[in-house]
């Protein structure tokens, strides 16, 4: 594991971009203390954060299940045809 300054990160951004993408995780420090990590991340992994901080996704996901709990759904076919839950 790097770390790293604050200025570090502004003047050699690309160096250290190459060393988080090899997989060693790189901490950036402002004034002596810890403030960010920069580490490689999959599609996936990426994918995942954005939903997870996402409050209309996690609403999204809230009211499928209580539709479900309470019967509220259609097949997709009856989806197709126009359709929506009762």
């Amino acid at each position: 594991m790097r770390f790293v300054s604050v200025t570090d990160v502004k003047n050699e951004a690309s160096q250290i971009i190459r060393h988080a993408e090899a997989g060693h995780p790189v901490v950036v420090v402002r004034h002596g203390k810890p403030c960010a990590a920069i580490i490689r991340l999959s599609e996936e992994e990426v994918d995942q954060l954005l939903f997870e901080d996402s409050p209309l996704a996690k609403r999204a996901v809230e009211e499928a299940l209580n539709d479900l709990k309470h019967k509220r759904s259609v097949t997709l076919h009856e989806y197709l045809r126009g359709k929506r839950s009762p």
